[in-house]
């Protein structure tokens, strides 16, 4: 008995450090919030793809990402999400850069927001929850109305990703 109950602790973990949720479509499950490396390199910034979240579909359609609003907690940037369709299931990485949205080899989905420049907080003391997805329609003004799915984190380290 005491041994069954040893072995269950183990394989069953009292509760989750961090449990992604959403109340929508799509759930925020992962974020890069400080991409490896500097940030600015010669006055030009450097490597804004290697600053992401990542979003998951949790319904069984396709799912048109466009219009969702991803709300910095530290900032007002007002840009919606850009149209894509995120298949049923499938998770998409939302990169802060510039490039074409598409389904790599391996099958993972990327979506570009096209900033000129690093917009994810490195110390994500400030506020809580630091990074919200809100329905499309929605306001990028910090508050919580229309948030599906959210995700906080502290100081962020260089290139490290965390889950929500």
């Amino acid at each position: 008995m005491i041994l069954a109950a040893a072995t269950l602790a183990v394989l069953v973990p009292a509760s989750p450090v961090h449990a992604a949720k959403t109340t929508g479509d799509l759930m925020i499950t992962h974020v890069r919030p400080n991409a490896a490396g500097a940030d600015v390199k010669n006055s030009k910034q450097v490597n804004l793809n290697g600053e992401y979240f990542v979003i998951k579909n949790v319904t069984k359609k396709t799912v048109n990402v466009g219009g969702y609003i991803p709300d910095i907690t530290t900032n007002t940037y007002g840009r919606a999400l850009p149209s894509y369709k995120l298949p049923a299931g499938a998770t998409a990485y939302v990169h802060t850069g510039t490039g074409k949205h598409h389904k790599d080899a391996k099958g993972k989905h990327h979506i570009y927001r096209g900033y000129a420049r690093h917009v994810l907080p490195n110390d994500g003391k400030a506020k809580s929850p630091n990074l919200r997805l809100k329905t499309p329609g929605s306001k990028d003004n910090n508050a919580a109305a229309g948030t599906i799915s959210s995700c906080s984190w502290k100081v962020a380290a260089d290139g490290k990703s965390y889950t929500c």
